[in-house]
């Protein structure tokens, strides 16, 4: 439960943030979307936090 907050507030931080630099972007510099490149940095941060969050990184113990 608390890892799934984790991720949750990840997400939503990540969003607050890829909105406010695709409005920068769309102030200064429109020609050229700079913005996806901080979204193709991100993802797998978020993917990788999930996985953790779901326990796929966990060892399982033998005899358990």
């Amino acid at each position: 439960m608390r890892r799934g907050r984790g991720v949750r507030l990840h997400v939503i931080v990540a969003l607050l943030t890829l909105l406010v630099l695709i409005a920068v972007n769309a102030l200064f510099s429109a020609r050229y979307p700079w913005w996806l490149w901080v979204l193709i940095a991100w993802m797998p941060l978020i993917a990788a936090h999930t996985a953790w969050a779901m326990g796929l990184f966990e060892r399982k113990k033998e005899g358990s």
